[in-house]
Order: structure tokens, then C-alpha cells, then sequence
């Protein structure tokens, strides 16, 4: 089988809508890449998800936050076209609000089928990697404000510029510069992948978190894009993975504050 990076890599154009594009490229692309990837999960208007196992899906901690005031019969995600009820979510302890460890997890009622789940990038070579970014949210180009028309899946590749222990960060270049499928999130893409190839395999390095704006506003040319960063929470996240049903309450959240970094322009999506 074909890695999903190594397909994206092939395709001419570039890939994004819920995610923004390139204005010198058709959205057809973006829908294209996105079109490739089952393994990414829609979570409605509260973001996106990429599944890691048969019954968990990684995705924010405040997309996670979102699912679970839901009422009951509502908390539901997509999986390939297919609707699956959640019955337990989980918000890292240490999150804040627009804060760090922005991860969650959601435990789904049965094993998703036909869809391979994606592994957690465990390394630390992330820096200077082109990553495929996807989710279902606003769309638009660099040129334009985001807007949320449809739900369809679009993906993007971006440079991750630089990491911290907590956070990868990604730039929106204009063309000519960046990559040929450059794009970024937009709104409702929260909680969605970055996907990284390393060895010839797809892993999930990054959640879609937040953002600064570019110089036209949200999703605009200039923007710089902020992922938690797997690697670090990899083992909490295999911890939470590892406990059995009985033993886990149906919403363990974390603490809500108007600190972290917001105060410096950083904007949720």
C-alpha cells in the first residue's frame, strides 16, 4: 500500500478548503488530497479528528471540551461517511484555555471498520518537515476571509518551521513562496492532523489547536498555525488508551483559564 504522504506528494496542485489554499491553485486539488485520507474524522462544527485506533480519535482538548456537553444522543463523529456515538471523552489535566496541551481523546461505542487508523509520530525530527494538514471547516484562498460553506474534506501541505516541547508552528507563505500545496487551517478545522512521512510511513504529528492572523485576518497570507504536538503527549495519550471502560468516567476535563497564550493574538479556530 502506497503511504498517504507519498500520494500527496505526487499530486500537481495543492489541497484545502476547510483548510485554506493557495489563491493560484483550484480548490478541486485540495478536495482531491483530502479525498484520500478515511482516517480523518469530522466532528461537526466543534472541529475534526484523525482515529489512532479502531475505537479512539485524537483531536483537541477543546474540540473534545465541545463534544462532551453535547446531550447524549448527540455525541457522534463521522468516520468515512459512517456516523459513530462517543461514549467517553478525555481532556488532558494540564490544559488550559488557550493554553498548551490542547489534546483530547474520544473513545467510540464500537471499532471503526475498513479504515486504518493513523500512528502518533513518537520521534523528534518533526522541524523543517513538509506536513499534510486536513479538515472539513472554513474555506477560501491567502487572498480571502475563511468561510464555512460545506463539510467536504480538503487537505494542505505546509513546512513545520520550528517546535517547541509543546507546539509545532507553520507559516501561510503567498506564492511563490512556500510548498506547491500550501495551505493552512481555517475556522472549524480545530483538532485536525498533521501527517508527517517518516520511512515511508504516514504518522500524525500535530492537532490543530490555534492561530495568529495574517495580514488580511483569519486564514489570510502571513498567518502562523499552532499544533500540539504529539510527540510530547504520546504518553498520556497511551495511558488513556490503555484504560479499561470501567475504570474512566464518560468526561474527565481539564482546568478552563483565560490565560496561557492568548494575550499575545493567538486565536482559536
Amino acid at each position: 500500500m502506497i503511504p498517504l504522504l507519498a500520494i500527496i506528494v505526487a499530486v500537481v496542485v495543492s489541497t484545502d478548503e476547510p483548510i485554506i489554499r493557495r489563491a493560484d491553485r483550484p480548490d478541486s486539488a485540495y478536495l482531491e488530497l483530502g479525498s484520500r485520507c478515511h482516517a480523518l474524522v469530522s466532528i461537526g462544527k466543534a472541529g475534526d479528528g484523525t482515529l489512532i485506533g479502531r475505537q479512539w480519535v485524537l483531536t483537541a482538548a477543546h474540540v473534545a471540551r465541545a463534544v462532551s456537553t453535547r446531550q447524549p444522543a448527540m455525541r457522534t463523529v463521522q468516520v468515512n461517511g459512517i456516523t459513530y456515538a462517543v461514549t467517553q471523552t478525555f481532556i488532558h489535566p494540564a490544559w488550559t484555555e488557550m493554553g498548551p496541551h490542547d489534546v483530547g481523546l474520544l473513545r467510540l461505542a464500537t471499532p471503526v471498520a475498513g479504515v486504518q487508523p493513523i500512528p502518533l509520530y513518537r520521534g523528534r525530527l518533526e522541524a523543517k518537515q513538509v506536513a499534510t494538514l486536513l479538515g472539513h471547516g472554513g474555506n477560501g484562498t491567502g487572498a480571502a476571509r475563511a468561510r464555512i460553506e460545506d463539510a467536504k474534506a480538503r487537505g494542505a501541505t505546509s513546512r513545520i518551521d520550528s517546535v517547541d516541547t509543546k507546539w509545532l508552528y507553520f507559516s501561510f507563505d503567498a506564492p511563490p513562496s512556500g510548498t506547491n500545496l500550501e495551505g493552512a487551517p481555517g475556522p472549524g478545522d480545530s483538532g485536525g492532523p498533521a501527517l508527517i512521512l517518516v520511512g515511508g510511513k504516514t504518522y500524525v504529528a500535530g492537532v490543530s489547536s490555534a492561530g495568529y492572523d495574517g495580514k488580511d485576518g483569519p486564514g489570510s497570507y502571513g498567518a502562523i498555525d499552532v499544533f500540539t504536538r504529539v510527540s510530547t503527549h504520546a504518553g498520556w495519550i497511551d495511558g488513556i488508551m490503555k484504560r479499561p471502560i470501567s475504570s474512566s468516567s464518560s468526561t474527565a476535563s481539564g482546568r478552563s483559564s483565560a490565560r496561557g497564550i492568548a494575550s499575545s493574538g493567538l486565536r482559536a479556530f
